[in-house]
């Protein structure tokens, strides 16, 4: 299985436009084929900082994934709502 944390800072005043942004990666990453879970959090500890935690069966998955349109949109926009580059933990779990 493959594990990825993306923890995201959105600009202060942004966080509805950027919430109404994630919806649609968050909808089309859930539709997929090798998607275990995904899911998208609002930190409890603070108003702009967000996280997104993806569990898929395979690094094939992924890489599916990051060919879909609704992520390559999230690519090219992200940028628009973050205050900072995304943080990105990538971990491999053997079943």
């Amino acid at each position: 299985m493959k594990v990825i944390n993306v923890e995201l800072t959105v600009k202060p005043g942004q966080q509805s436009a950027y919430e109404a942004f994630i919806a649609e990666l968050v909808a089309g990453s859930r539709a997929e084929a090798g998607k275990v879970s995904y899911n998208h959090f609002k930190k409890v500890d603070a108003d702009n900082e967000y996280e997104i935690i993806e569990h898929w069966q395979d690094a094939a998955a992924v890489e599916s994934h990051n060919g879909t349109p609704h992520f390559q949109k999230f690519l090219a926009e992200i940028g628009n709502y973050l205050t900072k580059d995304p943080v990105i933990i990538r971990m491999d779990y053997d079943d």
